[in-house]
């Protein structure tokens, strides 16, 4: 009887080993389980970091006072929360570690990575080439949530890259989707505090719709380069025809993007043209 339970019980074990080892572990497991770790701690960070901040940003004032012809106070819980969640970089964040944890149970969904990839990439590129500079920081110096979250994930990108399959060149244009979140953050969030976030993506006005134009183009760059990277060279050009085909196919989206490239081109040249002048030794910029 004693043997009998013995032999059950062993094979129970197995079972239940076999189970996990399908359905939980596998290779990837230790990638994902530290990434979820380091994103998961991140957002922590950084939005405890939000609520008991007592420092200005260019649109967060915990400090009650008047701002942008407006009197401006973060105090409540909501202001905070609303603010955190305008913010892009923690957007991307959020929807990193939702891919990075259902990876790590086994649910992982590429076609959700497509999506999110070039906007982490962006977000990256945006923040070193806008607001680092301005911070007058190295980049030893920034805290930990920071520089997670605007370097490290350049890393877990390409580290997950390389086991992506099926890349698809139309499922390059599926990130824009995130534009669009991104957008309506953006807009309740001005809606509720009365401030544009980091008061650079200004949409009631000219400027602001074109930093979103320069991010789309960005960001398609980025989800080209992963498909060229992932689906071409991975295949040794193998794809060449299906790619061309695909590209005739898709005239009229690059007709657009391409809109985009000479609509920036002729604001840069215009502006580089028309300077801003000075009228009773006040500088007057062009409206936009």
């Amino acid at each position: 009887m004693y043997s009998k339970n013995m032999f059950i019980l062993k094979n129970f074990r197995d079972d239940l080993e076999t189970v996990v080892k399908k359905n939980f572990i596998n290779e990837r497991t230790p990638f994902y389980f530290v990434s979820t770790i380091f994103l998961f701690s991140s957002i922590a960070l950084s939005f405890m970091s939000a609520l008991q901040s007592k420092e200005n940003f260019s649109d967060f004032f915990p400090n009650k006072g008047n701002y942008y012809d407006k009197i401006i106070h973060d105090y409540s819980f909501v202001d905070k929360t609303c603010w955190y969640f305008s913010q892009i970089t923690h957007h991307t964040i959020i929807l990193l570690f939702f891919y990075f944890f259902l990876a790590l149970i086994n649910r992982k969904s590429e076609a959700y990575f497509k999506m999110i990839a070039p906007l982490a990439m962006t977000i990256s590129v945006l923040y070193f080439y806008f607001l680092f500079p301005k911070q007058r920081l190295s980049l030893h110096q920034l805290p930990y949530y920071s520089f997670f979250s605007h370097f490290m994930i350049i890393f877990l990108v390409f580290g997950e890259l390389f086991y992506i399959n099926n890349y698809t060149f139309e499922e390059t244009t599926h990130c824009f989707i995130f534009i669009l979140t991104c957008l309506c953050a953006i807009f309740i969030n001005f809606s509720l505090r009365g401030v544009w976030s980091y008061n650079l993506v200004k949409l009631d006005r000219l400027s602001g719709w074109t930093l979103v134009s320069k991010t789309a183009i960005v960001m398609y760059f980025f989800s080209f380069v992963f498909y060229l990277f992932n689906s071409y060279f991975k295949d040794d050009g193998k794809q060449y025809e299906i790619f061309v085909k695909s590209l005739m196919k898709s005239k009229m989206f690059f007709t657009g993007l391409l809109g985009l490239i000479f609509f920036n081109l002729f604001l840069y040249v215009d502006n580089k043209s028309n300077p801003p002048t000075k009228i009773n030794n006040v500088s007057q910029e062009p409206i936009t």
